[in-house]
């Protein structure tokens, strides 16, 4: 299409115009893109200098007790050897404790005869008599204090041991005799001799008087015994007695 000289002088001042505002939104678009630049290094560099700050150690929601008393562990109890009870109950002791050696001697009640008992560690021996013509040995054990004592042709005795005196009873023959004798220090105390036929028992009491017999087959009375020297004489015989001590077996 052709254009005439007059529409062209025309028209000129508006396409001058329009070719300035062209410009002018050309430079805005610029300036504005350069604006955004520099704002956009402004904050990576905001960014990269600001100031570090400390995580929480805990998570988020979370908050630490600060008043919280703390808990006190319970005291510990000290071990100690106290044996642990049983369910069960335990056996009887059958064994006494060992006893001292001692010998205990005197009189029946009634003083219907003399005893003698000799006590060594857990064993004992008894020798009753009437110093006429009654008599038995009796040998046994103790357990607990308590002595029960049997001879060979079935004679009984029974006593309770303490410290100072021995209580208790026999049977000899039929009868039972009770008692309670005294400990007994030597020359006091039981002796013995023994022979193929002929057995002699001696009990010496602490006043010295002396009780036995002699039983050859026929009991009779005993001689008199010198207990220092352990002798008598029978029959014109010397016999050595034996100082009973209370374990022997007869």
């Amino acid at each position: 299409m052709l254009v005439s000289g007059d529409e062209m002088g025309q028209r000129s001042p508006l396409v001058t115009l329009a070719a300035t505002a062209v410009g002018l939104v050309a430079l805005l678009v610029v300036d504005s893109t350069q604006t955004g630049t520099t704002a956009a290094t402004d904050g990576t560099v905001t960014a990269t200098s600001a100031p570090t700050t400390s995580a929480p150690t805990t998570a988020p929601g979370t908050s630490t007790p600060t008043d919280v008393p703390a808990t006190t562990a319970p005291p510990t109890v000290a071990a100690t050897n106290t044996p642990a009870s049983s369910s069960s109950p335990q056996p009887p002791r059958t064994t006494a404790p060992t006893h001292r050696t001692v010998v205990y001697v005197g009189k029946t009640e009634h003083r219907q005869a003399t005893v003698a008992l000799a006590v060594k560690g857990n064993r004992a021996v008894a020798y009753v008599c009437d110093g006429s013509r009654l008599e038995a040995w009796l040998v046994g054990v103790i357990a607990d204090a308590h002595v029960a004592l049997r001879s060979r042709t079935g004679e009984r005795l029974v006593a309770t041991i303490g410290s100072r005196t021995a209580t208790g009873s026999f049977t000899l023959r039929g009868r039972t005799i009770r008692f309670e004798i005294g400990v007994a220090g030597p020359p006091a105390g039981l002796y013995r001799s023994a022979t193929s036929g002929r057995t002699i028992g001696w009990i010496v009491l602490p006043d010295g008087n002396q009780v036995g017999i002699d039983n050859d087959g026929t009991p009779a009375p005993a001689p008199r015994l010198d207990p220092a020297r352990r002798i008598a004489s029978v029959d014109g015989v010397q016999v050595t007695a034996q100082s009973i001590a209370g374990d022997e077996t007869f």
